[in-house]
């Protein structure tokens, strides 16, 4: 679907965005500059922006620089509206699209005024010579990244200082400004033969439409402590610098943050966010029934709700201090403060509300919010959307409307009252009733798929009488049961949640303490139980250790690198000249490897780390572990010759996720003996290799305080028959007389992680000449072992995928990167043993066009995501996605992709994967040579 030619280009337009048919007839470079690139490929923020700085360069504010703003606003307007109608980019990706557009649109408008009045009246300078520093905030939807294709941009204009000079006249500061600010907003919002770039509204600055247009910080910081509102507050929340100058951007929110954010909780604030949208509705006359955005159960509700949770939480848990609806809805998940049931209705109905938006937009042409009027009208946009007909467009609008409705004005109850069926199922468990009386009664209560395992797991967690659901906690706490059940109705997959649930408070055991902490502070209950449903792979390392629940739950930030090596410098790991038990090294080794990786999969979860975050975090941690292992190793034999562990594969590349193994090789300096001062001797081989054989039983020997790594070897020299540590004259000879292509090219990856630096510096040398410095592999070999294995490890089949391994997987991008990688080996900055890294040198050296090295870069992205997701649910599972599975509709869900026109997210999953696999094999049989299979969903 991404090959769209100009007709059918024009025909979608014409069916579903006639609004924007005109920008094409009057513009016709417009069709093909958005067809220039497959339009399955997003567009990014740099992209835009370099776009917009290109055209408007050289010109100041005149005709100019109107019609090229409008032309380039055009055009990216086609192609972002075309990426949305052909199911190509979900309602995030286009909101995101056009905020960027917007904010590079704004940059250049005020690039170009600047350039003209500061001609003309001089620059503001301060005492130190330098120019005042300006910027300009986006607001509302332009702020939250969340921009509809028919919105207007509120924008507020700030400067650092009024003590300056303006270099060649008598002007102030404020008053060349407030000229530059008033030239930016009439350069985009006047209207000309080319129409407009966006509508502009700078009624959210300091004292509304009476203030002045621009202020400087210390009249901000002023009028805000003394004059401002909550509407002030919501409306600052959601503030980003857009153009200008964006460090002192970052500083100006960062001395408004203690107005908008406050340490009391204030719950009086949901009330006045609900009157604020009663005003609303007054003022404009809202058709309740119609407006999709100010109606009951509308976006506004949506965003309010948000918003609300954010001002009155936002004091004390700084990591909700993001200005995206769905960024921010996943941080109050993960503070406990929304369920993930909650967070799921939420999202759906305002993603399924905004589309409903943008297609109201694209094709009324005009700014309203309000639903087709009934017959022909509002069929015809049911059937835009994908819907059967009008009615069913509505029931899904409703429902939306309704669950939406619903939470809004949840904010205004004092407390939760439990359902009676909620009720009645803990009063039967506290009962004693047998698993079959149970399971009569789940129907509909806790949506979960098997009752019968469902009533298992309750027993469990009445079995004693001081359990969560036993009879003595429900005499002494009745509310817990009840909180407990509801919470765990609300996660993502309540099966698994009950089953872990049982879990963790069957290996807790009792008298346990935490019933009356999870009813005082039930934020704490929901972050708990929303874990046990979003990953059984963390949840296990917690419940193996449920005393580490305290600290899990309280900590508000993942750890950054610092933490991680930091944590490996403490005793026991950081002081092995005392030699410790070695048991004590192997508990603390694992320890803290859980500990880590929890907190690191509880960033990735919450939002604050993306997936690339995540893999840097997890390979530092596993370096740290091997560098600590290596050095207890070390001094536990008193002497060891210099010597060197190298990681390849994930690890060398700095991609390792969750579950990953460790591939290794060990090589020391110079053979020789050593005598002991007992008179012992010992060749270094034989030191090297017992110092290895340490390092490898530390880093993988079993231990109560969780898993350790799993270590392979294979990839030295002469492979599982070599020796386990080899020196550098053997490594040469191996790789100058008998080593095979597939192990050079092994090395593109590797790098010293552990051991003595001189050496490790030599080592590294010599991975560089073997693998950069003695040509590419021949193609037809590296297809050939692509070939095998994709057929003979894969094991895929019609309904099931791997995204590693299968058909235009992950191997594909890494093997083409890597010949590529060394093809080019001659010019070092493609000696990288990232693959994303290697991508942007290839692309950037003119080894490999921009649209191949998008579209690798983009696949690999994707299968990455979809990979770390089913570990993130369960590393136990083969990592292969069952098309028919419940699994795929929960990867959907973690990757960010939402239900589209007439298509499930576990459909639009699918039709992405199929996607992305066929064209990573085509550029690998352009790249490099045919492989010669067929995808596993049938023929090409």
């Amino acid at each position: 679907m991404s090959e769209v030619t100009e007709n059918e280009a024009v025909s979608a337009l014409r069916t579903h965005a006639a609004a924007l048919l005109p920008l094409t007839q009057k513009d016709p470079g417009a069709l093909r500059d958005a067809l220039a690139r497959p339009l399955d490929r997003p567009d990014d923020e740099a992209s835009f922006r370099r776009a917009f700085r290109e055209a408007t360069a050289d010109l100041g504010d005149g005709d100019e620089l109107r019609r090229a703003l409008r032309r380039l606003r055009h055009r990216a307007v086609v192609r972002i509206a075309l990426r949305e109608i052909l199911r190509l980019a979900d309602i995030d990706r286009t909101s995101a699209e056009m905020a960027w557009l917007a904010g590079a649109a704004i940059d250049a408008a005020l690039r170009a005024c600047t350039r003209t009045v500061v001609a003309a009246d001089g620059a503001p300078l301060g005492p130190d010579g330098r120019r005042v520093p300006l910027v300009v905030l986006g607001m509302g939807k332009l702020g939250g990244a969340e921009l509809n294709i028919g919105s207007d941009v509120d924008l507020v204009f700030f400067y650092e200082t009024d003590e300056a000079e303006v270099s060649s006249s008598n002007t102030t500061v404020h008053e060349i400004y407030a000229k530059i600010a008033s030239r930016t907003a009439k350069a985009l919002a006047d209207i000309t033969e080319d129409g407009f770039v966006f509508r502009v509204d700078l009624r959210l600055r300091p004292e509304g439409s009476r203030g002045p247009l621009v202020n400087s910080l210390a009249s901000a910081e002023r009028y805000y402590e003394t004059w401002g509102r909550t509407w002030e507050r919501a409306a600052l929340l959601r503030a980003r610098p857009v153009a200008g100058d964006f460090a002192f951007g970052e500083r100006l929110l960062g001395v408004l943050r203690p107005f908008v954010f406050r340490r009391a909780v204030d719950p009086s604030i949901a009330r006045e966010m609900g009157e604020m949208l009663r005003k609303a509705r007054r003022e404009l006359g809202v058709d309740e029934e119609r407006d999709v955005k100010l109606g009951r159960g509308g976006i506004r509700e949506a965003e309010f709700f948000v918003q609300t949770l954010q001002l009155v939480w936002g004091g004390r848990h700084p990591e909700l201090q993001v200005p995206g609806t769905v960024e921010a809805v996943r941080r109050l998940v993960a503070a406990g403060l929304v369920s993930d049931g909650e967070a799921h209705d939420l999202e759906e109905s305002w993603a399924l509300l905004r589309r409903v938006e943008h297609r109201i937009h694209v094709q009324a042409g005009y700014q309203t919010h309000e639903l087709p009027p009934a017959g022909a009208p509002r069929e015809r946009f049911a059937g835009s959307l994908g819907f059967t007909d009008a009615a069913a467009l509505d029931r899904e609008i409703d429902a939306a409307r309704d669950r939406v409705a619903a939470l809004f004005a949840s904010l205004a109850r004092p407390s939760e009252v439990e359902s009676p069926e909620l009720v009645a199922l803990a009063d039967l468990v506290a009962s004693g009733a047998s698993a079959r009386e149970i399971a009569a009664q789940l129907e509909g209560v806790l949506s979960t798929l098997d009752a019968d395992e469902a009533a298992s797991h309750l027993v469990r967690l009445g079995r004693r009488a001081t359990s969560p659901l036993g009879p003595v906690t429900r005499e002494r706490l009745p509310e817990l049961g009840p909180m407990l059940l509801r919470e765990i109705a609300a996660t993502a997959d309540p099966d698994n949640a009950l089953r872990l649930t049982a879990d963790f408070f069957a290996r807790l055991g009792g008298p346990w303490g935490y019933d009356k902490l999870l009813v005082d502070e039930p934020r704490l209950m929901r972050r708990l139980v929303g874990l046990f449903g979003a990953s059984a792979t963390l949840s296990s390392a917690l419940i193996r250790h449920p005393e580490a629940a305290d600290d899990l739950l309280l900590r508000a930030s993942p750890p950054a690198q610092e933490d991680i090596a930091r944590a490996h410098h403490e005793p026991p790991l950081g002081e092995a000249a005392e030699l410790p038990d070695p048991e004590d090294v192997v508990a603390a080794l694992r320890r803290t490897k859980r500990e880590l990786t929890l907190q690191v999969g509880l960033g990735l979860v919450a939002g604050d780390l993306d997936l690339e975050d995540v893999t840097r975090l997890l390979s530092r941690l596993a370096e740290e572990q091997v560098r600590a292992a290596l050095g207890w190793a070390v001094a536990q034999q008193g002497f060891v010759p210099p010597m060197v562990v190298a990681g390849l594969g994930k690890l060398g590349g700095r991609e390792l996720g969750f579950g990953g193994d460790l591939d290794l090789v060990f090589l020391y300096g110079e053979d020789g003996d050593h005598t002991f001062t007992d008179g012992r001797t010992a060749t270094h081989a034989e030191l090297c290799t017992r110092a290895a054989q340490r390092t490898m039983r530390l880093l993988s020997q079993p231990d109560a305080e969780g898993p350790g790594y799993e270590t392979d070897t294979r990839l030295r020299p002469s492979g599982s028959q070599g020796m386990l540590v080899v020196s550098l004259a053997a490594f040469d000879r191996y790789h100058t007389e008998r080593a095979a292509d597939w192990e050079r090219q092994a090395l593109v990856r590797a790098r010293p992680v552990a051991g003595d630096a001189a050496l490790a510096a030599r080592v590294a040398e010599r991975f560089a000449h073997v693998a950069f410095e003695r040509g590419a592999p021949v193609p037809e070999e590296v297809a050939r072992l692509r070939q095998r294995m994709e057929t003979e490890l894969a094991g895929e089949s019609a309904d099931r995928y791997h995204p590693k391994l299968g058909y235009g997987g992950l191997v594909d991008v890494e093997f083409v990167v890597q010949s590529l990688q060394m093809r080019h080996g001659q010019d070092v900055r493609v000696r990288s043993s990232n693959t994303l890294e290697a991508l942007a040198a290839l692309r950037g050296g003119g080894y490999l066009s921009a649209g191949d090295a998008e579209g690798l870069e983009q696949g690999y992205r994707f299968f990455r995501g979809v990979e770390q997701a089913m570990k993130l649910l369960d590393e136990t599972r083969e990592p292969v996605l069952w098309v028919g599975g419940r699994v795929a509709a929960q990867v959907a869900r973690r990757v960010g992709i939402r239900d589209r026109d007439g298509q499930s997210a576990r459909d639009v999953l699918l039709a992405t994967w199929k996607r992305h696999a066929a064209e990573l094999r085509s550029l690998f049989e352009r790249l490099i040579a045919p492989v010669g299979t067929a995808p596993p969903w049938g023929a090409r």
